[in-house]
């Protein structure tokens, strides 16, 4: 393999060490690579007729795409870090969809209206009859 071949190819491996700049770009790729793939899987989707299929893979698409310019911004130095923005989203996602549990309380004269449990005791099994025969015999 000659030096030439290898110039046009990007590295499969990061180096400790490398710009922060560098691994935005890195994962901006890996972004664009995935955002590719979920195109063309929507594609085959809608030829399929999956409509719904399609529409989520679209919008995923998108979100991936949006995410890479994040990054591609943040390696030229336009915007913060996009993983703590990605972060900071997420807990966003989760505090609006997370409804904070609130216990029921019930009145006394609810709590009078509940039939109280069934006293009576389960019947034995043949193996607990034996075993409670013989312990007879032992306490005897």
């Amino acid at each position: 393999m000659s030096a030439n071949d290898s110039q046009g190819k990007t590295s499969a491996y990061t180096f400790q060490g490398g710009s922060p700049a560098d691994q935005f770009l890195e994962i901006a790729h890996l972004h664009h690579l995935e955002a590719k793939q979920l195109f063309e899987n929507a594609e085959k989707a809608r030829a399929a007729d999956r409509q719904e299929e399609a529409k989520l893979l679209l919008d995923l698409a998108t979100s991936r795409e949006e995410r890479a310019m994040e990054f591609e911004k943040a390696a030229r130095g336009e915007c913060g870090d996009p993983i703590v923005s990605e972060i900071i989203d997420g807990l966003e996602e989760t505090r609006v969809k997370h409804t904070p549990y609130s216990p029921t309380f019930m009145t006394e004269e609810e709590l009078l209206r509940i039939p109280p449990p069934d006293e009576s005791k389960p019947k034995l099994g043949p193996i607990a009859r034996a075993v409670a025969w013989v312990g007879s015999w032992v306490t005897k």
